[in-house]
């Protein structure tokens, strides 16, 4: 079993305002806001811990939130939650204490985990959505996009983490039409609603170690905002 506690105290120490936005099988879900300083910022939402036994997702936020983002708060706004599945992540399993994929959960308002995060979230209209997985048995990144409006930015995001590391190159195996290499297509039969009103990014990446994962992770978080900084009007 994993300590939660680790999490909530590294939050605790950041320095910054954080929010209890709900209690999930007796494990509390934060959230963060990073306010930007423009009159009209663009939106982004970033999430870690849809699976529980995917933990560089979360390692990958935390990492984010102790960067110094003064530049990325001159055009954006963040809203932040570390761990959506604060027990499935302690105890090492994809799913909720009640056995849920979260991932496939968000059409319905009785599962503890989800009913939080769209309450909290309400109908903020977020510009890009990120969240965060991991695959420990990939060979390289991928990722899945979901399209709401305008073109797909998925196959330059991945041309972004080759910087970082190689693409995997094997097919998924799901119902997800491939948009490029390493770039997957959401497939509607997962469901219609998620965490973003407009572009939502599934992110996952892979760790050939338990090592490599604070300093890589934290990187590809960082490679991604900045992406998103340089597309700004």
């Amino acid at each position: 079993m994993r300590d939660y506690t680790e999490i909530t105290e590294r939050l605790k120490n950041l320095g910054m305002p954080i929010e209890r936005i709900g209690t999930a099988h007796s494990y509390p879900i934060h959230r963060i806001r990073l306010t930007s300083s423009a009159h009209k910022p663009q939106q982004v939402l970033i999430t870690g811990g849809m699976h529980g036994d995917e933990p560089a997702g979360v390692e990958a936020v935390l990492q984010f939130l102790a960067r110094d983002n003064t530049a990325r708060l001159k055009n954006f706004s963040f809203v932040i939650i570390p761990c959506i599945n604060p027990y499935g992540y302690v105890h090492d399993t994809r799913e909720t204490r009640n056995g849920i994929d979260i991932n496939r959960a968000f059409e319905t308002d009785d599962i503890a985990e989800t009913a939080i995060i769209k309450k909290t979230l309400g109908q903020t209209q977020f510009s890009f959505a990120i969240d965060f997985h991991e695959d420990y048995d990939a060979t390289g990144f991928y990722l899945y996009e979901g399209k709401r409006d305008e073109k797909y930015i998925g196959p330059q995001l991945a041309n972004v983490a080759k910087a970082i590391g190689p693409i995997d190159p094997e097919d998924p195996g799901e119902d997800a039409p491939d948009l490029a290499e390493g770039v997957y297509k959401v497939a509607n039969a997962w469901g219609t609603q998620g965490l973003a009103q407009s572009h939502s990014v599934f992110v996952t990446y892979f760790f050939q170690d338990s090592k490599s994962l604070p300093r890589v992770c934290g990187k590809i978080a960082q490679r991604f905002c900045d992406f998103c900084i340089s597309r700004s009007p």
